[in-house]
């Protein structure tokens, strides 16, 4: 299958790069965010501690209503609040985006965390959105028998998923990939998975940032060692390390995109990072000639995150964060970089021969 440097996979088919306009490159339409089977053990294999305590447990239950919202805006787990399955209030939410200026949602949810082509497509036909599906898996440890494949076995899914398609439609982008330690067997053969997909489709790769700097290094050696193109990834969650944006030059210094993914939430008091510091980041790392790689959105996962519910769903970033850079000094030409040319350049397949 030939491609040009002018080609994104969306849910609908492919689309010229050109046309995507103001790009949400790391968001969640339809997904569910509970570890499967909603045991205490699936929990535990997921780095996560379900609520046992009587009243938690009760607030977890039931469903989310506005009068929950403060408890769940402090970190109380409710289990309705982790479930996006609703189509119609999908639709209503991305129609929103496109109202605010938005062309394009990228849907980074996989298969475990409740992935829904079906659906994205019905999404992208009812709202004329272009939508792009992400493909692969979050961490081995929420997918039973992920563990015992190679990283051979795991690429081929991949790039099926890329060039063939679930039940017919496509995914766009490898992730996104959780957190991964090349230093874990079961996490390295999918990070080696993700960059042989890469290399052979031309399609991105999308994970979370490491907390621990030295793997997270050791996770972008292994993707280049295996074939992926560095610029052709993006590292998320860089919000935290936004008010120190020397920590985040060893990244741009491998040329991946950095991601500023966490936009539109309520400050906490576990909160290390808000928006005013991711915006103060952007302009500084900008400043520093690292315009072309940065990338904004808002990772949302929750009902609880979405405008029906009080949130800012999936338009802050363009009504709220985009007019504040502004305020900030921040020019046509950066903004236009930061929405629309940089996710555009992430998507876009960068290969000859697709499948090659």
């Amino acid at each position: 299958m030939s491609t040009t440097d002018s080609t994104v996979v969306a849910v609908t088919g492919e689309v010229p790069a050109a046309s995507l306009g103001a790009v949400l490159p790391h968001e969640h339409l339809l997904s569910d965010f509970a570890p499967p089977d909603d045991t205490p053990e699936s929990w535990a294999l997921a780095g996560r501690v379900r609520p046992t305590a009587a009243s938690r447990l009760r607030l977890y239950r039931v469903p989310l209503t506005m009068d929950l919202l403060g408890e769940v805006g402090m970190g109380a787990v409710n289990r309705d609040d982790l479930l996006l399955g609703d189509a119609d209030l999908a639709v209503a939410e991305a129609a929103a985006f496109r109202e605010a200026g938005g062309g394009t949602l990228v849907d980074l949810t996989t298969d475990a965390l409740g992935r829904d082509p079906a659906g994205l497509r019905r999404l992208a036909e009812a709202t004329g959105l272009t939508v792009v599906m992400g493909c692969g898996w979050h961490h081995p440890a929420r997918v039973e028998g992920l563990a015992g494949r190679d990283a051979g076995s795991l690429a081929a899914e991949l790039v099926r998923d890329l060039t063939e398609g679930v039940h017919g439609v496509r995914a766009g982008i490898i992730g996104e990939l959780g957190a991964l330690d090349p230093g874990v067997p079961a996490e390295r053969a999918v990070l080696a998975a993700a960059a042989r997909a890469s290399a052979a489709t031309g399609a991105a790769v999308s994970l979370a940032r490491h907390d621990d700097p030295g793997v997270q290094q050791r996770v972008l050696d292994l993707l280049a060692e295996e074939g992926a193109d560095l610029t052709r990834v993006a590292v998320g969650h860089c919000d935290a390390l936004s008010p120190r944006p020397d920590e985040l030059e060893p990244l741009l210094e491998r040329g991946v995109f950095v991601q500023f993914d966490q936009l539109g939430r309520l400050p906490t008091a576990l909160s290390v990072a808000d928006d005013q510091d991711v915006a103060a980041a952007v302009l500084e790392l900008a400043r520093r000639g690292h315009a072309g790689r940065l990338l904004l959105s808002h990772d949302v996962r929750a009902k609880s995150q979405l405008l029906a519910y009080g949130g800012g769903g999936y338009t802050f970033v363009l009504r709220q964060f985009v007019p504040y850079l502004r305020m900030l000094g921040a020019g046509d030409e950066l903004i236009e970089t930061l929405t629309v040319h940089n996710p555009s350049r992430l998507l876009t397949l960068r290969t000859e021969e697709a499948g090659s």
